[in-house]
C-alpha cells in the first residue's frame, strides 16, 4: 500500500472514530451502520459532513443514502475522485 492510500485510510479512520466515538482499532471496511449503535441517522449526516470537508468533495445524495459500511464510504470517495 502506498503512503497516500495509507493517509487516506488514516484520515477516514480518524473521522469515523471522532464522530462515532469509537476506537480506531475497531474500524474495518466491513463495519456497518447495523453493527455500530452509535452510527445512527444523525451520526451518518455528521460523518458525511466531516468527510466532505476533510476530502474537499461533495458526495451525491443517492450515494450518501446507499452508504451502509466503511467500505461503501471508500467506494463513494473513489467515485468522486479520491483514490489515495
Amino acid at each position: 500500500m502506498s503512503k497516500m492510500a495509507s493517509s487516506m485510510d488514516e484520515k477516514l479512520k480518524d473521522i469515523l472514530a471522532k464522530v462515532l466515538l469509537i476506537d480506531e482499532s475497531k474500524i474495518s471496511d466491513g463495519m456497518s451502520r447495523k453493527s455500530v449503535k452509535e452510527w445512527d441517522s444523525m451520526a451518518h449526516l455528521m460523518l458525511v459532513s466531516e468527510i466532505e470537508s476533510a476530502f474537499e468533495v461533495t458526495m451525491d445524495d443517492d450515494d450518501i443514502m446507499e452508504i451502509q459500511t466503511v467500505g461503501d464510504i471508500k467506494k463513494t470517495l473513489k467515485k468522486v475522485g479520491i483514490t489515495t
